[in-house]
């Protein structure tokens, strides 16, 4: 069986590497067995999908569940979401994101969304899991992680790490996000960072099966905007 997602981003760095990113987490930290499949994400601009009087983020998620109800409707066994993924940049992920999440299920009620904002940008995913890149892709070969690696632009820690070694280095998010995302090391990220626990929460409630004593457990419960619609699986139902 699979589990299907449609991720909604804003840029080019997660266009890069959300399904390297999403993989990852499936199977090394999840350790699911079931197979995950991302869909080519629907890319908007953060501004207007956060607007709280714009439509752009309605519009994306029916978008997004088109796609979705597409691929489902070839997979009758198949199950799958929306995973709406941005960055909190200023604003307090945990106050925009319940915001966010309700407009998008006032879009498509029937539909499983989740949502997650990475505290400040994505890039400070890969800085509170960076002590396994030290020496990838021009980074310096020791890299110690900062303290509180969520209350920084993570792109400027990057940039500044690379030109230690090479001033004329500079951080490009196409490339270097990916190889990054590719080495960095994902339980740490977690341990670290509360908006990246909050990816793999997420993607934990949709597993078939709950993960076995040796896994890692969900640091909080789930509050009432992380809860699910199902069942999933018929998802073309209501079309």
């Amino acid at each position: 069986m699979t589990l299907y997602v449609v991720p909604i981003v804003e840029g080019q760095t997660e266009a890069s590497c959300i399904e390297r990113l999403l993989q990852r987490v499936w199977t090394e930290l999840l350790g699911s067995t079931e197979r995950l499949q991302v869909l080519k994400p629907s890319r908007g601009k953060r501004d207007p999908l956060i607007r709280p009087t714009g439509t752009d983020l309605g519009d994306k998620i029916e978008e997004a569940h088109v796609r979705l109800s597409q691929r489902v409707r070839l997979d009758p066994s198949g199950r799958g979401f929306v995973l709406l993924l941005l960055d909190a940049e200023r604003d307090c992920p945990a106050q925009l994101a319940p915001r966010l999440l309700a407009t998008a299920r006032i879009a498509r009620s029937d539909a499983d969304i989740a949502c997650v904002l990475a505290k400040h940008m994505l890039e400070n995913w890969i800085v509170a899991g960076a002590s396994t890149l030290a020496g990838v892709n021009g980074l310096p070969t020791q890299i110690r992680v900062p303290e509180n690696p969520e209350d920084r632009r993570g792109s400027f820690w990057l940039d500044k790490q690379l030109r230690s070694c090479n001033r004329t280095r500079k951080y490009a998010k196409t490339v270097d996000a990916a190889a990054f995302v590719q080495a960095m090391n994902l339980q740490e990220c977690r341990t670290n960072s509360p908006s990246f626990d909050k990816l793999c929460r997420d993607l934990q409630a949709r597993q078939l099966q709950p993960p076995d004593a040796t896994g890692p457990a969900p640091s909080e419960p789930l509050t009432a905007t992380d809860s699910i619609t199902w069942p999933v699986s018929n998802i073309d139902a209501a079309n």
